[in-house]
């Protein structure tokens, strides 16, 4: 079982790390055997996207500086993925949203059926509506979500109470076990097939040279024949002009 925790949180010592450090420490518990990759986004220190589309057409970003590349291939190989952002003004963090504009997930549908935890703290509020925020990302991204933890915790206050430690501790459970399963829930298949079929597809497949790393994602997660359905193609050049 491979795992990976990205940490969207400018502060390595902050609230956000040490709930994601206590699901860490859990899973390992839980499974001696798993393999956990944990990045500290700060330390990575991701450049902004430029809008170049070179991924579309490459399957990598052309900055190679920073460790997005990387982090996108052990996302692609990992069986779940644990995301943790700090809400700053009823959103994500600055540091994750440029995290989440490099990785270039939601085309390439790079969590395709990965269950998915996100995680969100707060001072006052607006913890809601960050985690709907991380949830569009991870659905369109072909993933779902597992479970969803927000929690209010003031400035340099522990958010590791007992009560906070049992919920993490059977959300820890939850997630190992749907991994296991490997089977996503139907709500989720249903919403990634209409999501590749009736949205990315069409529009993909009509821009082919565009979009020829995407593609070849797409193949290697079987979403693609290597040899496309001319019928499939020409209906939907037709449906969609």
């Amino acid at each position: 079982m491979e795992i990976t925790i990205i940490n969207g949180s400018p502060r390595k010592n902050g609230a956000t790390f040490k709930i994601l450090n206590y699901l860490c420490e859990t899973l390992k518990k839980e499974c001696p055997n798993v393999s956990i990759v944990f990045y500290n986004l700060i330390d990575c220190k991701p450049k902004y996207c430029i809008g170049c589309q070179i991924c579309y057409k490459t399957g990598k970003c052309i900055e190679t500086d920073d460790q997005i590349e990387q982090i996108h291939d052990q996302i692609e190989q990992s069986d779940g993925v644990i995301f943790g952002s700090p809400t700053n003004g009823s959103n994500v963090s600055g540091l994750f949203k440029v995290f989440h504009d490099r990785v270039h997930m939601a085309d390439e549908q790079l969590l395709y059926r990965k269950p998915c935890i996100n995680l969100t703290t707060y001072e006052l509020a607006g913890g809601n509506s960050t985690l709907k925020i991380m949830k569009n990302m991870i659905m369109i991204a072909g993933g779902y979500v597992s479970n969803t933890i927000a929690i209010k915790c003031l400035f340099n206050q522990n958010p590791l109470t007992e009560k906070n430690r049992k919920k993490l501790d059977n959300i820890t459970k939850g997630f190992i076990a749907k991994i296991r399963k490997n089977n996503p829930p139907m709500w989720s298949k249903i919403y990634t097939k209409l999501a590749i079929n009736l949205f990315f597809k069409p529009f993909i497949l009509k821009h082919k040279e565009h979009y020829k790393g995407v593609i070849d994602s797409w193949i290697e997660k079987k979403l693609l024949r290597k040899k496309f359905d001319k019928f499939l193609v020409i209906l939907m050049f037709a449906c969609f002009p």
